[in-house]
C-alpha cells in the first residue's frame, strides 16, 4: 500500500512540476531568437501634453529623446526596421499605440516618458487653526488633493507590466492611464476603465505578461547604463499595470527618463547634449540585450559606448537622494515623489537599486485584432536648450499659482440615447459577455481556434464587428470566463455590459446589479 502511495505522490510531483517549471522554460523562449522590428513609443502628443515643466513639456522631450534613439539602432543595426508611434506632435491613443506594435509583430516595444511630482498644498483650517491639504470636488463628485510641482525628486526608473503592482507606484501609472481622457468615448472604448479608480488595476494586476522576464532584463540593462554614462540616479525597475504595456503581446518596457518638475533635471531633459545622452543610454542597454538574447559576445569600442561619463547635476550641487528637507510640509507629501527626495550635504551617498524579481508567468498566445496603422513622417526636433537659471526662475513663477492635481479635464459621455441607455432596468435585462476579437469582416466561429467560445456572437460599432463570449447575468462569473478564454491564446479579450442589444458602461452595470 506504501508503494502504491508513493508512487501516486511522485505522479503528482511530475504533473507540478509539468505545470510549474516546464512554462517557465516556455517563457524564457518566447523571447525572439533575433530583433527585426522594434517600436519606439515617444509618450503623450498632441491635445495630451503630459506633465509639463517651468519650459518644457513632457511630449516635446519624449519626442526628440525617441526619434534619436530610432536614429542610433537605424544607423548601427540596418537589418532592423525602426517603427514610431509618433513623429510628429501628433495625438496616437493607448490602444492604438499598442496594436501599432502587435500588428507590425515587433520584438521589441520601448515607450518613453517624463517624470513629474507633486506636493499637496497646505491651507489653514479656519476652525481649527491646523494645517491642512486644500482639495475640490472634481466633475465626478471625487474629492481631488490640489497639488503644486514639488521641486525635489529626481531620477529616472522603468516600468513593466507586472504580476503585482508595487506600492507607492500607482501615481505613475494613473498619470500614464491617463491619457485616455483625451480620447472621444473613451468609456466605450476601455470597456469602463477608469484610471482613477483602484478597482480598476486590481483587475488589470490579475492579468499576467509571458514577456515580463525578458521585458525586466531590458530594463535594468537600460537603467544601467542611465547611471553609468549618463549621470542619472537610479530610481530602479518597477512593475506597474500601464495599458500600453499589457496590451502589446512583446516584450516592452515604459521609461521614465527624469523629473520635468525638477528645475535641475529639467535644464538636463531639454538639452541636446541631455537629449543625446539620455538616447544613448536605452541604446546601449538595448544593444546589450540584443547581444545576450541572440547568442552573441561581442565588445564595443565606438563613440557611443566610449561617450564621457556625466556627473548627475542634482548631486554635483549637492543634493542627496534619499533624504528629505525639513519642511512644514514633509509629513503631506506622497510616499511615492518621496522615493528619491533630496536634502543639501558636503558627503555623498547614492540610493540602492530596485529589482524586479523574476517571476514565472503563464505563457499566453496573442489573437489578430484588425486596426489602422499610423503613417507619420520623421520631423527635425529643434534644440530646447535653456540655462538653468531661466528655468528656475519659471519655475518660482509657476509655483506661485496654485495647481490642481488633475491635468485634464473628462467629458460627461453618460448619455440617454439609445446606443447607450441609462434606464432603470432589472438583472435580466443586463448580461455580461467577453470581447474576445474585432474584424471588418465576417469571422467564421465554426473553425477549431473557436472551439472554447460559448454563445459566440458579434456587435457593430460603425464598420467593425466586434465578437463575443458567454452571456453572465454574474461579473464574476464572466471575469472566469475571460481568464480562461486568456489562457486559451485570447490574449486580448475582456469583459463588456450589455443591455439588450446595446452596450453600456461595465461599472454602470455593476451598479445597477449591485455587484
Amino acid at each position: 500500500m506504501k508503494s502504491v502511495k508513493n508512487i501516486k505522490y511522485l505522479l503528482l510531483l511530475i504533473l507540478f512540476i509539468s505545470l510549474i517549471v516546464f512554462p517557465a522554460f516556455k517563457i524564457l523562449s518566447k523571447a525572439p531568437k533575433q530583433i527585426k522590428t522594434i517600436v519606439i513609443d515617444p509618450g503623450h502628443g498632441g491635445k495630451d501634453p503630459g506633465c509639463n515643466g517651468a519650459i518644457h513639456k513632457e511630449k516635446e522631450v519624449a519626442l526628440a529623446v525617441a526619434l534619436e534613439l530610432g536614429k542610433l539602432i537605424e544607423e548601427n543595426y540596418s537589418d532592423i526596421k525602426v517603427i514610431y508611434t509618433r513623429t510628429t506632435d501628433v495625438f496616437v491613443e493607448l490602444e492604438e499605440r499598442a496594436q501599432i506594435a502587435n500588428k507590425a509583430k515587433a520584438d521589441l516595444f520601448i515607450s518613453i516618458h517624463c517624470n513629474a511630482a507633486g506636493k499637496p498644498v497646505m491651507i489653514k483650517d479656519p476652525k481649527t487653526g491646523k494645517k491642512k491639504k486644500k482639495t475640490y470636488k472634481n466633475k465626478k463628485g471625487k474629492i481631488v488633493v490640489v497639488e503644486k510641482p514639488n521641486p525635489e525628486p529626481f531620477g529616472s526608473e522603468t516600468y513593466v507590466m507586472g504580476l503585482k503592482n508595487e506600492e507607492g507606484k500607482m501615481k505613475v501609472a494613473t498619470r500614464e492611464n491617463s491619457a485616455i481622457f483625451y480620447e472621444d468615448d473613451y468609456e466605450k472604448k476601455y470597456d469602463g476603465f477608469d484610471p482613477d479608480s483602484p478597482e480598476s488595476y486590481i483587475i488589470m494586476s490579475n492579468y499576467t505578461s509571458a514577456y515580463v522576464i525578458q521585458s525586466a532584463n531590458l530594463a535594468m540593462k537600460i537603467q544601467e547604463e542611465y547611471t553609468k554614462k549618463a549621470g542619472r540616479i537610479n530610481k530602479g525597475v518597477h512593475r506597474q499595470s500601464i495599458w500600453v504595456l499589457w496590451r502589446t503581446a512583446m516584450p516592452s518596457i515604459l521609461t521614465e527618463i527624469g523629473y520635468l518638475t525638477n528645475p535641475l533635471e529639467e535644464q538636463f531633459l531639454g538639452s541636446k547634449q541631455g537629449q543625446s545622452y539620455l538616447a544613448k543610454a536605452i541604446f546601449r542597454g538595448f544593444r546589450k540585450y540584443k547581444d545576450e538574447i541572440e547568442g552573441v559576445k561581442k565588445e564595443y569600442n565606438d563613440d557611443i559606448e566610449n561617450q564621457t561619463p556625466l556627473e548627475n547635476e542634482n548631486v554635483k550641487a549637492g543634493n542627496i537622494p534619499g533624504q528629505r528637507k525639513n519642511t512644514d510640509d514633509d509629513d503631506d507629501d506622497d510616499e511615492e515623489d518621496n522615493k528619491t527626495t533630496l536634502i543639501k550635504k558636503d558627503s555623498i551617498k547614492t540610493n540602492n537599486n530596485t529589482l524586479v524579481k523574476n517571476e514565472t508567468t503563464p505563457t499566453i498566445n496573442s489573437t489578430v485584432t484588425l486596426s489602422q496603422t499610423v503613417s507619420v513622417n520623421q520631423t527635425e526636433v529643434k534644440d530646447t536648450s535653456v540655462s538653468t537659471k531661466s528655468i528656475i526662475e519659471k519655475f518660482k513663477e509657476k509655483n506661485k499659482e496654485t495647481t490642481t492635481s488633475s491635468t485634464v479635464t473628462t467629458k460627461n459621455t453618460q448619455t440617454t440615447s439609445a446606443e447607450n441607455p441609462i434606464n432603470k432596468v432589472n438583472e435580466e435585462e443586463i448580461k455580461f459577455k467577453v470581447q474576445f476579437a474585432s474584424s471588418d469582416v465576417e469571422l467564421n466561429l465554426k473553425e477549431n481556434k473557436y472551439n472554447d467560445i460559448l454563445n459566440g456572437s458579434f456587435y457593430k460599432m460603425g464598420n467593425v464587428l466586434k465578437y463575443t463570449s458567454g452571456n453572465f447575468i454574474d461579473f464574476k462569473e464572466a471575469v472566469k470566463h475571460q481568464n480562461s478564454l486568456r489562457e486559451k491564446g485570447f490574449k486580448d479579450c475582456f469583459v463588456i455590459a450589455m443591455q439588450k442589444n446595446n452596450r453600456i458602461d461595465v461599472n454602470e452595470a455593476r451598479k445597477k446589479l449591485n455587484q
